[in-house]
């Protein structure tokens, strides 16, 4: 599977993050998100606490949300973060077919 080209992106300037999704509702269609911060950057999942994360690199507590932190571009780069967007795609591709 490779990461979609036809994706819906929305800017959220008031929470400083731009989302991606496979139609335009946040939290049912969206998958992921870039949250800029002053030495990093946020790459999170909206339903992360699903996401299968064999390297360990989804931080957070909460009930679906997960983020990885990425403060350099290797690290964006790695096998394992393609691997989390490519699940969360498909996660949200299938939720939304209604399968």
């Amino acid at each position: 599977m490779s990461l979609d080209k036809a994706c819906v992106e929305v800017d959220w300037p008031r929470q400083g993050i731009a989302s991606f999704g496979v139609g335009p509702k946040k939290m049912t269609q969206h998958y992921a998100y870039i949250g800029f911060h002053r030495s990093h950057l946020n790459l999170g999942f909206y339903h992360g606490a699903s996401l299968r994360d064999p390297s360990g690199l989804l931080e957070g507590t909460g009930k679906s949300l997960r983020h990885v932190k990425i403060g350099e571009m290797a690290r964006a780069k790695s096998r394992a973060i393609k691997a989390l967007l490519i699940g969360a795609i498909a996660d949200r591709k299938r939720f939304s077919s209604g399968a």
